[in-house]
């Protein structure tokens, strides 16, 4: 067989494949449009009025009805706690005291723990609440004392004194039996830091009236150091600092 043959024999074949190929899709493609196509006839017919009275009553769903929801400025805003002259810690159990730490864990005459008879719902404490909380009961500096507040309004302290915080915080922690207990309250210490941001000398000045409290309080400043360097145009060898320790609501602050 010629080379010519082979090649003519080999074309018609793969030409007849291909051709059967395309009118296999063509056909596959046709069915399943008709098969979408495809649809129900529906007759609408009138029924006479005494075939229609035969007919069930048809039962209709009742209309779901949505709970209308409280436009935005209708939502309850927490009322505010304490009065103009003085924010209080509010009690979470009848023996958690003053905040100041002046009436925590004391009996009375008859040997009963105190009662609470403040009643109502918590209210929320907001970062202003929790600032000047810390500012009312910071004991007064003695003389010679060259120590500032936490939050002071120094510019050159400012920005030292919000990386100080966030470190702090990030150590402290609400002691689990505190928390159980309902214990909270507000204490104050004093701490200084060497200009190299080692700790130096770290005093409580005022309790919050539970020692667990104050313990934790002092473990996180030491916990926390070393410190950043002092800043050299600060020329300070030392740098002393007086704060607030919050512990509120299993959330523990530093003001």
């Amino acid at each position: 067989m010629g080379r010519r043959l082979q090649f003519s024999i080999s074309l018609i074949i793969s030409i007849t494949l291909h051709a059967m190929m395309l009118a296999l899709v063509l056909f596959m493609a046709h069915s399943t449009q008709k098969e979408e196509s495809v649809f129900t006839p529906v007759q609408i017919v009138n029924l006479p009025q005494q075939d229609i009275k035969k007919l069930p009553p048809i039962q209709q769903r009742p209309p779901v009805v949505s709970e209308k929801r409280r436009p935005p400025d209708e939502v309850p805003i927490p009322k505010k706690f304490g009065t103009s002259n003085e924010i209080k810690l509010p009690k979470m159990l009848p023996h958690s005291g003053k905040p100041d730490g002046t009436d925590q864990g004391k009996t009375d005459t008859s040997g009963k723990t105190k009662s609470n008879k403040e009643t109502g719902p918590l209210p929320f404490l907001t970062q202003r609440d929790i600032d000047e909380l810390a500012r009312k009961g910071m004991p007064a500096k003695k003389p010679g004392d060259e120590s500032v507040t936490l939050d002071t309004d120094e510019f050159k302290f400012m920005s030292y004194n919000r990386w100080l915080k966030i470190k702090v915080e990030s150590v402290l922690r609400y002691p689990e039996l505190a928390a159980i207990s309902g214990y909270q309250g507000t204490l104050y210490i004093k701490f200084d830091i060497l200009k190299n941001g080692s700790l130096g000398d770290v005093e409580l000045l005022k309790s919050s009236g539970y020692k667990i409290l104050d313990d934790e309080a002092l473990r996180s400043i030491r916990d926390s150091a070393p410190f950043q360097p002092l800043p050299e145009e600060w020329n300070m060898d030392r740098y002393s600092i007086r704060a607030a320790v919050i512990f509120y609501m299993n959330e523990g602050y530093i003001r």
